[in-house]
């Protein structure tokens, strides 16, 4: 930790870096959620009968580019939430302001740009798997380190 941050100091900057990630996270679940009913809009497409409007089509299977950012979507819902709640334990264990900036920062960077590539402008692999990769290792490394440390505050009590 820098020298120059009192404690109180240290803790509000790892809750800042928290927040305005979690903020942004969420901001982007928001927007991938919502860019289903975008991409069928603009496909003119949908598989629910009710759903089906003027100059709609109905059919049974799902449109590629629709089922594309639906997988995108599924996707943040399987690894975003769980990484802000190891993230937030990991906050608490503070750790070294500048470790704690670089991996919220880079995480909520690949989370992104792993959507980005995967639902929007489709690209070939290896670039989506590299950004889940980097984004699962952030979240395994803040579970070792969080068990770590509470093994280590368990031993002292």
């Amino acid at each position: 930790m820098d020298p120059r941050l009192n404690v109180i100091e240290a803790a509000q900057q790892r809750n800042a870096v928290y927040a305005y990630c979690a903020g942004l996270l969420a901001i982007k679940m928001f927007i991938v959620a919502f860019s289903t009913g975008f991409v069928r809009m603009k496909k003119k497409v949908t598989v629910n009968e009710e759903d089906a409007k003027r100059n709609m089509t109905l059919n049974t299977e799902e449109d590629p580019a629709v089922a594309r950012v639906k997988r995108a979507h599924l996707n943040d819902l399987e690894n975003i939430p769980m990484f802000l709640i190891i993230s937030l334990m990991w906050i608490s264990t503070s750790p070294d302001i500048v470790e704690c900036h670089v991996l919220m920062w880079l995480y909520t960077f690949v989370r992104y740009v792993h959507t980005a590539v995967y639902a929007y402008y489709p690209v070939p692999q290896p670039a989506r798997g590299i950004c889940f990769i980097v984004g699962t290792l952030i979240t395994l490394y803040m579970v070792v380190r969080n068990f770590i440390y509470y093994a280590d505050f368990f031993r002292t009590v």
